[in-house]
């Protein structure tokens, strides 16, 4: 194969930790005009090649990520195998899955799941698993295949935070249901915790479809999960009458209190869930 010359690099007098050589951009503007051929050159020419004697650095394949994502912005299925089987994400922390579910890349994760990308891997220490970006965008399509190929609508972070409780936040109310078709417990996940915040005018719809599902209305919000309770209890946890107290929501308090929500019940600062409704504001909240 023929290899366009590249000029040697000159590397930087500081900031030599931060050095890429000139193939890397290269490589980003080739797979961002679909080029594989020349993409194929120049990860030849950057990985496997023998490199100047002025370079600090041994090349990464990791270097290229932005290579894969500009593939998979593309839905260039070809240029992501091809980058895959040169490492450029050597494990599975590093699939750039999150594009591939907002570009809507089908394919794509496919491909993902047979390199043993886990589906229901949380997204951060408290952000849930990928089920919860296209839960928050309704797109029902892209719901469907991921809970087809295995996601889980009760897979949690280190906080107890799913896809369903993202869900309950933004989600359009048809995902919502179809959720709870799909195996989504309402006793996981804080599900009226966040319900209660949801800011939409169907919000108490959604409180409803909670609290039918079984939802626990007196629990205080993470009192089952010690190392998280004891991390945030001094900004005051408590029941979901307490938050929907806070926020001013007359209504969904009126509901929670006629389905037996506790309103002298104490959150983690020793505060009833008037408490909140006064210092706030709040004079149209009836808790007693």
């Amino acid at each position: 194969m023929m290899l366009r010359e590249i000029p040697p690099p000159l590397l930087p007098r500081d900031g030599a930790l931060f050095y890429r050589p000139p193939e890397v951009k290269l490589c980003d503007d080739a797979a961002r005009n679909g080029d594989l051929k020349r993409v194929t050159e120049l990860v030849q020419q950057l990985l496997h090649s023998p490199r100047p004697s002025s370079e600090t650095q041994k090349p990464h394949p990791g270097w290229l990520y932005s290579s894969i994502t500009t593939a998979i912005e593309r839905h260039d299925l070809d240029m992501v195998q091809f980058l895959l089987d040169e490492n450029v994400t050597t494990r599975d922390a590093l699939l750039p899955f999150e594009e591939a579910v907002r570009c809507r890349a089908f394919e794509v994760l496919e491909l993902f799941l047979q390199h043993g990308w886990d589906i229901n891997k949380p997204l951060h220490r408290n952000e849930p698993p990928v089920l919860s970006i296209p839960l928050c965008t309704g797109d029902k399509e892209m719901v469907i295949w991921l809970l087809d190929h295995g996601a889980d609508p009760n897979a949690r972070c280190a906080w107890d935070y799913t896809p369903t409780s993202q869900a309950m936040l933004g989600a359009p109310l048809d995902l919502i249901d179809y959720l709870f078709t799909r195996g989504a417990d309402a006793r996981r996940g804080e599900l009226l915790q966040y319900a209660v915040l949801r800011d939409t005018p169907d919000a108490l719809d959604v409180v409803r479809r909670a609290v039918e599902h079984g939802a626990p209305i007196n629990k205080v919000k993470y009192e089952n999960e010690p190392k998280v309770f004891r991390e945030r209890e001094l900004l005051g946890l408590g029941t979901p009458l307490h938050r929907t107290a806070e926020f001013g929501r007359a209504e969904i308090v009126k509901y929670l209190l006629e389905r037996g929500a506790d309103p002298l019940k104490l959150d983690s600062r020793g505060k009833k869930p008037r408490y909140w409704a006064d210092i706030k504001g709040h004079t149209q909240v009836k808790l007693m």
